[in-house]
């Protein structure tokens, strides 16, 4: 019986491979877009984790300085806990602890490679110098080429680097530091283990010589030790432990924390592709359903028939459940491949945010395989299972007397559970915003399953309601294309399920990006009052080299300078970005806007502190660095900073910083020019500019502008994303139409009998559709909107202070999935135009 329903249920697909196509297809590309997230998930942590342990393999514990606060989202890398500087002679206490076989000081700053006067690397990863270990076990570099650096001016630079640039050893570039740009001769090409270049870094190797005139660096910062062979390493471990102001850390324990820092900041992107996957796959499953649905809905007088004769339900079930898994398996199995052969265009897509992905050879974990294999199968069966039970408990004689594929009255039963749930989630996002909590935001979901319920009420409603809309734009095809939406519902509501999930996605990243581009722009549209702005070559770290300010004011038709700088501090046990400035220059070309006190008072070793509480004047404020502690009065309350995800929150006098933490690189430079003089004295400034390397130049216009440039990247990564999960929605459309003009072929071809034109069917097809895929996107739009508004309500804080509603997106977005609705229908719809009127009128439905 068993080898009889295999044989049935492949005969059946093989019959109706259009319209298994079509589904298969939506299958693959779920599995397809599941598989790839997940590989790219584990290629990032696993090929980051096997570089970093090959690296380290030699050190057995690291001495670090000892934690001053947790990360905060600081300059730099915001996964890194702010630490307090080591002794500087920390190495040579080390390295006289009994069992300590060796010892080497490990130094760690910015640098940035130069080559022609243009800087190398764009994207996330940070530049980074550091000096070369002589010892070849601590040293977690190998050379490839070339001579390790021994004189100041030598440099060895990673093998990425070098790929990139296109440099060899022997080449002359320049390296710029916080100290400033610096000649230097490539003398070698490294690679981190056996990887290109360490995790999210582009790395410069420097000689012990030049690490305090080009890394600033007074003390090391950490040391990495080598246990002697044969000695207790937990003895030895708690001899460092005794050393004062530092923090002793096992070797295991080292790696992991640095695996976990190298791929901690790309672990919003692995959430960001699972959940476009788990849409793609609930896309899919729609499709599936609606497919099986119909096709188990013409087979009900076939299913009567083999219940009269003595089949039992589990027999039919059966055969139905043998075509679904058969269906799934080809699709996954073609999904997998296309999955794992894909990663490197996922890749490609999200480059498209400017994030620099991991490199090297893709990670198949058998995990990942079997979790997307039983997605892909377990879902197509599950989606097929729920129809064809509903049919296999139909009894025989209703089967054979059904002619309809489905009631045409929605269950108010249903209805009133949809609404119910609808009134949750509506009641949620009110008490959410008003209470401003988090938690009831989460009785907003409650919306999904409540139009899961309520769409064959609401197809049902819209169809009637746009019934005279339609008639009037298009006539008597136009009342035949609402009464096509009310007579079936069911199939109606869970094909705008699909578009639904779609255009709710568009709008909910939609409204996140306008309010977040508005957030970080407020500041800068509000406060900016230079003419141009000098802002750093890369986000991470500052770049301007400090002595540019001093050339510009140098400038004839310049009236003012301001330089920012800025470091990581904590405060209140939390790191926090602390701003550097001039007092007297910055208000005037930046207003920070006073709401008490005066900036001016910074010089007197004060700190203005950016809030909306008064009150906070004459307080007292501790903030902690790696080298000292600044404990003085806040002497001003400023509304705004100076605008980006990094902008300070605490601000001090520049002068006062540098001699706290030492000589910083600017992050901007913001510049007044004279009246009159704009045209000329803009073109010396940005001569200055393209000669000094680290620093772009930006008019006001383009600064304000490029405020928010790191969102748009990151929106053409989404709307890629977007684009996927709307083409699987659209082939939904398309199977679903397909399957629904064969249901409806004999009532299609009696209007080509009483005198419908080709072209009039054709018409009502699309216009069915559109009305469709119009109510969908509409409902989507709404929907996400509300639960976008709640949600960046509630959970935005101080980084979102209010919704930015982009109507002029949201109306393009409503268009053009009307518009791509009725593209994926126009194929189906010609098909049947052509089919001859007695063969359409004939046939069995």
């Amino acid at each position: 019986m068993s080898q009889m329903m295999m044989r049935s249920a492949a005969r059946s697909v093989f019959a109706s491979r259009g319209r298994f196509l079509l589904t298969g297809t939506a299958i693959t590309l779920s599995v397809a877009f599941l598989v790839a997230t997940l590989v790219l998930s584990d290629s990032m942590r696993g090929r980051a984790a096997e570089d970093i342990a090959e690296a380290l393999a030699g050190t057995d514990a690291v001495v670090q300085g000892v934690v001053l606060g947790e990360p905060g989202g600081g300059p730099g890398d915001p996964e890194r806990p702010v630490r307090r500087s080591l002794d500087p002679d920390i190495t040579e206490h080390v390295a006289t602890v009994d069992g300590v076989d060796g010892a080497a000081s490990q130094w760690v700053g910015f640098a940035k490679l130069v080559v022609d006067g243009s800087s190398v690397g764009t994207g996330t990863a940070s530049d980074i110098g550091r000096n070369w270990v002589a010892d070849p076990t601590l040293n977690p570099f190998r050379l490839t080429s070339g001579r390790p650096p021994i004189e100041v001016g030598d440099i060895v630079i990673d093998r990425s680097l070098a790929g990139d640039a296109d440099l060899a050893p022997g080449d002359v570039v320049q390296i710029l530091t916080t100290t400033g740009i610096h000649d230097a001769t490539i003398t070698g090409v490294a690679t981190f283990a056996s990887a290109d270049a360490a995790p999210l870094q582009r790395t410069v190797l420097l000689p012990d010589a030049a690490v305090s005139t080009w890394l600033d660096a007074a003390a090391p910062t950490e040391v990495l030790v080598n246990v002697a062979e044969g000695a207790d390493r937990a003895e030895v471990l708690d001899r460092l432990s005794a050393l004062t102001d530092a923090e002793v850390i096992d070797g295991p324990d080292h790696i992991r924390t640095m695996q976990d820092a190298a791929t901690s900041p790309l672990q919003f992107l692995t959430v960001f592709l699972l959940a476009f996957a788990v849409v793609a796959v609930l896309i899919g499953v729609t499709i599936i359903f609606n497919t099986f649905a119909l096709t188990v809905a013409r087979r009900r007088r076939e299913s009567g028939l083999l219940r009269a004769i003595g089949a039992q339900r589990r027999q039919l079930l059966g055969a139905v459940v043998i075509e679904a898994a058969l269906v799934g398996t080809i699709a996954t199995l073609a999904g997998l491949v296309c999955g794992v052969a894909g990663v490197g265009a996922l890749r490609w897509l999200v480059g498209l945010s400017g994030v620099t992905l991991l490199t090297g050879p893709s990670i198949v974990n058998t995990a990942s395989i079997a979790v997307a294999a039983t997605v892909g199968i377990g879902a197509t069966i599950l989606s097929a299972w729920i129809p064809a039970r509903r049919a296999a408990a139909t009894p025989p004689i209703e089967a054979l007397r059904e002619s309809a594929a489905e009631p045409r009255l929605v269950s108010p039963a249903r209805t009133a559970s949809g609404l119910l749930l609808a009134a949750a989630a509506i009641a949620g996002g009110v008490v959410a915003v008003v209470r401003s909590s988090p938690t009831w935001v989460m009785l907003v979901a409650f919306i999904v399953p409540a139009l899961v319920l309520c769409g064959p009420a609401i197809v049902t409603a819209a169809a009637r309601g746009g019934a005279r809309v339609a008639r009037r734009v298009a006539g008597v095809g136009g009342s035949i294309a609402a009464g096509n939406l009310a007579a079936s519902p069911r199939r109606s509501a869970s094909t705008a399920l699909a578009l639904m999930l779609g255009t709710a996605m568009v709008t909910m990243f939609a409204v996140f990006a306008s309010s977040l581009t508005s957030a970080v722009g407020t500041d800068v549209r509000d406060g900016l009052q230079a003419d141009v702005v000098v802002t750093s070559a890369t986000a991470d770290f500052p770049t301007i080299d400090p002595t540019l300010a001093g050339r510009i004011a140098a400038l004839p038709d310049v009236d003012a300078v301001a330089a920012l700088s800025v470091t990581e501090g904590i405060v209140a046990g939390k790191a926090e970005a602390i701003g550097g400035i001039d007092p007297t220059a910055l208000p005037t070309t930046f207003d920070l806007d006073p709401i008490a006190g005066d900036l001016a008072d910074l010089s007197e070793g004060g700190v203005a502190v950016v809030g909306d509480d008064p009150t906070l004047l004459g307080g007292t404020l501790v903030i902690e660095f790696e080298r000292s502690t600044l404990e003085a009065p806040i002497v001003a309350v400023v509304a705004r900073s100076t605008g980006g995800f990094e902008a300070p929150l605490y601000f001090v006098d520049r002068r006062t910083l540098d001699t706290l933490v030492g000589r910083l690189l600017d992050a901007r430079l913001f510049v007044d020019l004279a009246d009159g003089a704009v045209a000329d004295a803009d073109e010396d400034v940005r001569a200055l500019v393209r000669a000094t390397p680290g620093s772009f130049f930006e008019t006001r216009a383009e600064h304000v502008a490029s405020s928010g440039s790191g969102i748009a990247a990151f929106r053409n990564f989404i709307d890629g994303m977007l684009l996927l999960a709307g083409f699987i929605a659209l082939l939904g459309v398309a199977n679903t139409t397909a399957l629904a003009i064969h249901e409806r072929s004999g009532e299609l071809g009696l209007l080509r009998a009483v005198g419908a034109t080709r072209r009039e069917l054709r018409r009502i097809v699309r216009l069915e559709v559109a009305l469709l895929s119009f109510v969908a996107a509409s409902i989507g739009i709404a929907v996400a909107v509300g639960f976008g508004w709640a949600l960046i309500d509630v959970a935005g804080g101080a980084e979102i202070p209010s919704v930015v509603v982009p109507w002029s997106r949201l109306a393009a977005t409503l268009v053009v999935a009307v518009a791509a609705g009725v593209a994926a229908a126009a194929w189906p719809a010609f098909r049947v135009s052509r089919v001859p009127v007695l063969e359409l009128a004939g046939r069995d439905r």
